[in-house]
């Protein structure tokens, strides 16, 4: 465990899985038991059971990922919540250096991990394409666009889409504005992106990196997070 926070230093950890590889009753219910009072109630909230599902193993995801960090049980990690949502760790107090964010959509579930670095994370499944085109339209800018008329729709609306949601997420600010007063330009052989502001005296992001990845093939995963030095990241598969 001490390795992996040292790893911490220089990389960014990603952990992630197909929520519909656990169906196991006991481990479903083990899953329950480590999430916190607000959590079961988000949980029991949710009317269909594929969404109960998907939160469920997300949630117990992230807790025991960051238990392969330091010697706590799965179920004593404890969140507060800023004033827009963003989870934020608060106990144990001497892992506070830690962030993470979490994120799920058909088929998987995933959260990123670092150390001392603002992180977000957002996946979608690529088989959701409705309508791609007017929504682009509406969120994405100009620069953006006009590669999606260049490119597969499809691909690239999904790069994206996961890129501005993480980097709202890691932010962990909401998203003030319109989405087009930012752009990003994407280098698809090293799958990596930069962003760009039309308000230099916004453009604080400098040394925001981000990656982007397929952990299968029907998702598009993307990573921003805030380092002013490279950092690798690593993807992990972790069934809870």
């Amino acid at each position: 465990m001490t390795k992996l926070i040292d790893e911490l230093k220089t990389q960014v950890h990603v952990w992630y899985c197909d929520p519909g590889d656990v169906q196991d009753e006991s481990k479903l219910a083990a899953y329950e038991s480590v999430l916190s009072e607000r959590e079961v109630q988000q949980y029991r909230r949710f009317q269909f059971d594929k969404d109960r599902h998907s939160y469920l193993v997300s949630h117990a995801l992230l807790r025991y990922s960051l238990s392969q960090y330091a010697d706590v049980n799965a179920s004593k990690w404890r969140f507060s919540r800023n004033e827009h949502g963003k989870p934020e760790l608060i106990s144990p107090h001497n892992m506070q250096g830690i962030h993470f964010n979490l994120t799920h959509t058909e088929g998987l579930s995933a959260c990123v991990v670092t150390l001392e670095k603002p992180c977000g994370i957002d996946a979608e499944n690529k088989n959701r394409n409705n309508k791609l085109e007017a929504v682009a339209s509406r969120m994405f800018a100009d620069e953006e666009c006009r590669q999606l008329n260049k490119n597969e729709i499809e691909q690239m609306f999904f790069c994206y889409w996961t890129l501005r949601e993480a980097y709202v997420k890691a932010l962990g600010t909401g998203l003030s504005g319109s989405s087009k007063e930012f752009y990003f330009d994407i280098n698809m052989d090293e799958l990596k992106a930069v962003i760009h502001h039309r308000n230099r005296q916004q453009a604080v992001d400098d040394n925001w990196q981000f990656r982007l990845y397929e952990p299968t093939a029907e998702h598009v995963l993307s990573v921003a997070f805030k380092s002013d030095n490279p950092a690798e990241v690593k993807l992990r598969e972790l069934i809870p």
